[in-house]
């Protein structure tokens, strides 16, 4: 899975820092994410791109 957080975050002038604070988690997992080490949980998937107001499609790109 890809996803566009980097881009939402920077376009917003959103640290990686704050996203990890607005969605409660470590910067490392932010790190983690935007680099597609990581897939996230429901739960966090839906508070990432609450923080990044955005809609799901936009930001997570699910390959077939």
């Amino acid at each position: 899975m890809r996803n566009n957080i980097k881009e939402y975050r920077l376009r917003q002038n959103i640290t990686q820092e704050k996203l990890a604070e607005m969605v409660g988690v470590r910067r490392e997992t932010i790190i983690f994410l935007e680099q597609g080490k990581y897939n996230p949980s429901l739960k966090l998937a839906h508070n990432v791109v609450k923080a990044l107001n955005a809609q799901i499609d936009e930001i997570f790109i699910f390959d077939d």
